[in-house]
């Protein structure tokens, strides 16, 4: 490693930034970190250091960590996808949350010429571009405009999301690094003390979403359809695709509003109501559905996810979108069926039916599903905390593989649960997916009287057999319950708390 990197990399106190809960893992992630800055052609690397050596002498390892994201969209993209993650220090996450929305940075003279020599040499007649770009984005820059249309119809405010330039280079070069650290930690994982997970795999479903990032047509589509999924939710909005957009270059509607974790001003039911329409939108929506294939917003960092002045929540950035198959999303359902009904090996099979390469270490699945049972007999029913962290496990400890678009879910999961808890205090995500899964169990109920006990062809993903299987459940879930209100009423000790009255 240069000496610059390495004095570098001393300021930055990378392992000092890993928090506790990860301490096994801090050298690691401290080897990945430089592996991947060595790894950076010189060009880059003079560009970066030049940008270190331009702050303040007593920057902190927070402002030094930003700087370097805004200058590699891999890290850059990272930061924002764990900005909310509960998990990680209070004053991290603080510092993360600033490449969630972030303002120009740099020469920005650039943006008009790119955006005229892709529609054709120069800008056409009926637009007018603002005179700075609004936001920078991990490999994009967003600037605002007037379009008037020729047909006469009253003049409409857009944004131009337009492509850095050189971008896709530097995105193909460090996935290429990351590609060479998942190899790396695959050789030395008895070394670091990592589990055996099949990391080069795994970094490689990472690249194929991160790649997703720089098809603005692929954007252009997911917008597109994603406008058709939640035109029955009129809480929901998702920006309209203009006609003038091209391959590198997207022309949309502008929402106006404020970022869903800057509505302080707004009253405590307001916010819960906002948080409730995320749960909605961005789990129940794909989770809740009968068809073979769902897509899933999978970037819902607090960056893209806008309150807008009806109370509307937008959806902004499709680059990134996941597909649940219904198979995913049966397998998600027979393990929450698994815990409901204390079944560990509808859990363990469950598992295995989810996993990419098709086997897994089964004593350590078993371990993990044990573990998982253990921590729902505290809380009695399964959750969204629960589901992510059995999902975890198994991914850390055994060599299941989960495929590219159930890793994106399981990261969504999390992202939402975190942005959900700095919106609303008062918002409980998994009491919003029972409601939702009632509901939509009341609308098929007539459908059920017609169909046979094992067919799974519902938005639920439950067959007849399944909730007969829960209705024969019912004395052992009354009992669970007992015990849990007696436990959560003595505090565990067998007698009441302090100021109880008995």
């Amino acid at each position: 490693m240069t000496d610059e990197w390495a004095a570098f990399c001393d300021a930055l106190a990378i392992e000092g930034l890993v928090p506790e809960a990860f301490e096994r893992y801090r050298p690691a992630i401290a080897a990945g970190f430089e592996l991947f800055l060595d790894a950076l052609p010189a060009e880059r690397t003079f560009e970066i250091l030049g940008y270190q050596a331009a702050l303040d002498a007593d920057a902190g390892p927070g402002d030094r960590l930003i700087e370097l994201a805004r200058c590699c969209p891999v890290l850059h993209k990272l930061g924002q996808v764990i900005a909310r993650d509960t998990r990680l220090p209070a004053d991290l996450r603080t510092h993360l949350q600033r490449l969630e929305t972030m303002a120009p940075s740099g020469d920005t003279d650039w943006v008009p010429g790119v955006i005229a020599d892709e529609l054709g040499g120069a800008l056409p007649v009926g637009i007018a571009l603002d005179p700075r770009p609004l936001a920078e984005a991990s490999v994009a820059m967003v600037t605002g405009f007037v379009w008037t249309p020729p047909d006469g119809d009253p003049p409409r405010r857009g944004v131009f999301k337009v492509l850095k330039p050189g971008i896709e280079a530097r995105l193909d070069e460090e996935l290429e690094i990351l590609s060479s650290i998942g190899a790396r930690l695959d050789e030395k994982c008895e070394h670091y003390g990592l589990p055996a997970i099949a990391y080069a795999d795994s970094f490689a479903q990472v690249r194929e979403l991160l790649e997703r990032e720089t098809r603005l047509d692929q954007e252009q589509r997911h917008l597109v359809l994603a406008r058709q999924a939640y035109a029955g939710m009129q809480r929901v909005v998702v920006p309209e695709v203009f006609p003038f957009s091209t391959p590198r270059l997207t022309a949309m509607e502008r929402i106006d509003g404020l970022k869903v974790t800057e509505v302080d001003g707004m009253p405590a039911a307001a916010r819960r109501s906002v948080a409730e329409t995320m749960v909605i939108a961005l789990l129940a929506q794909p989770i809740w559905s009968p068809d073979d294939r769902t897509p899933f917003h999978a970037d819902p960092h607090a960056g893209n996810l806008m309150v807008t002045g009806d109370g509307r929540l937008a959806l902004l950035d499709w680059s990134l979108v996941g597909q649940l198959s219904k198979a995913d999303r049966i397998g998600l359902s027979q393990i929450l069926l698994g815990a409901i009904t204390s079944d560990a090996s509808r859990i363990v099979d469950a598992i295995h039916g989810l996993a990419a390469n098709g086997t897994g270490d089964a004593a350590a699945i078993e371990r993990s599903v044990a573990a998982a049972m253990q921590r729902l007999a505290i809380s009695l029913w399964p959750g969204l905390t629960w589901l992510t962290q059995l999902m975890d496990d198994i991914a850390s400890t055994t060599r299941i593989r989960f495929s590219g678009d159930l890793l994106a879910f399981r990261k969504v999961l999390h992202t939402v649960n975190g942005v959900v808890a700095d919106v609303s205090a008062d918002c409980q995500a998994d009491v919003v997916l029972v409601q939702s899964f009632l509901t939509r169990l009341g609308i098929e109920w007539p459908m059920r009287m017609a169909s046979g006990p094992t067919t799974r062809a519902f938005a639920t993903h439950f067959s007849n057999a399944d909730l007969a299987h829960i209705g024969l459940s019912a004395p052992l879930l009354a009992w669970r319950a007992w015990l849990d209100g007696i436990a959560s009423w003595t505090g565990g000790r067998g007698e009441p708390p302090s100021g109880g009255h008995g």
